[in-house]
């Protein structure tokens, strides 16, 4: 596809851009006196409150993907974006269904495959309604938990289904961009399995068989390494993220915010392309970016967390 395809959408972020939270919009939210106080500073910035507090991310959310699929040639290359959302659908569906409670409000958006389809196909045990990459893997989790098996067994085969089918979907997007991102939250997630299931005494199958397959990343490797007590940034620098390798021996949540922030600086250098889908991407990584701080902002006001404490979990802005 010719990059020039992109033009219209590119100038469309572009004009959308000024919209997006920058820094001082951020310190302002987190020296606001309370959680309401934030939200009305939310509502000043063009951030609706449709149907209560919860419906503010998934309104910001809906429309930036609406705009991209709107000004894109092919919506459809940059699905890996939203993909996910279809799996933590259909894992909230089942924990729902298996809790006897409606699950229509755990439902989440953008999302591919309409959350009607996903809600029918668990309720009633008929999987073959959703799309393919969809149908075997929600089987196999509702059948896991029906059969005596943990939540935890469920949820495996869904994060690994989940974090595949992204990884197979940038890899065609003619993005470099996105194909990267998407291979980054891999590393990540694996880097977590591993570790976890050496602390948590679990054998090396369960391990292995929670990963997902990562171009570039041996699992072989990483899983000797956290069950051994190794050191394994050096796993993670050949697997082409030296920038996260420092930090992948220590703690998860330090390690997520240097992968988020490592990913702000990806969008950062894509705000400059003029051609081609990666400001796209980036524009959308952006505004989740913002959601996901806004989040923990008010999250943070809700329960009374100290100001300085909340400047320390905030990530690094596009804007």
């Amino acid at each position: 596809m010719r990059e020039t395809e992109y033009a219209f959408a590119v100038a469309r972020v572009r004009a959308n851009e000024p919209s997006l939270l920058t820094e001082d919009d951020i310190e302002l939210l987190i020296s606001a006196g309370d959680e309401q106080s934030a939200v009305r500073i939310l509502s000043d910035r063009g951030w609706d409150e449709p149907g209560g507090q919860a419906d503010i991310f998934t309104l910001q959310a809906d429309k930036a993907w609406e705009m991209i699929e709107q000004s894109v040639p092919d919506a459809g290359l940059l699905e890996a974006m939203i993909i996910g959302n279809d799996f933590f659908n259909v894992k909230a569906a089942i924990k729902a269904v298996f809790s006897d409670i409606d699950p229509e409000s755990y439902m989440t958006r953008p999302c591919l495959c309409s959350t009607k389809d996903i809600i029918t196909a668990v309720t009633e045990n008929e999987f073959s309604i959703l799309p393919d990459y969809l149908c075997d893997c929600a089987d196999r989790a509702y059948h896991s938990i029906s059969g005596g098996e943990s939540g935890q067994s469920a949820e495996m085969i869904l994060d690994r289904a989940c974090l595949e089918t992204r990884l197979d979907r940038a890899a065609k997007a003619q993005s470099p961009l996105l194909e990267k991102i998407v291979r980054l939250n891999a590393v990540l997630a694996n880097i977590k399995i591993a570790k976890r299931c050496a602390l948590t005494g679990k054998k090396t199958e369960t391990a292995y068989e929670s990963m997902c397959v990562c171009p570039g990343l041996s699992n072989e490797a990483l899983v000797s390494a956290a069950y051994s007590g190794e050191e394994i940034k050096d796993i993670i620098k050949e697997a082409g993220f030296p920038e996260i390798a420092p930090f992948a021996d220590g703690d998860f949540s330090t390690l997520e915010m240097k992968c988020d922030n490592f990913i702000t600086d990806m969008i950062k250098a894509a705000k400059y392309d003029a051609f081609g889908p990666d400001p796209v991407v980036a524009y959308y990584y952006a505004k989740l970016a913002e959601i996901k701080n806004v989040r923990i902002i008010l999250s943070a006001k809700a329960a009374g967390v100290p100001t300085a404490a909340i400047k320390e979990r905030v990530r690094d802005m596009y804007v």
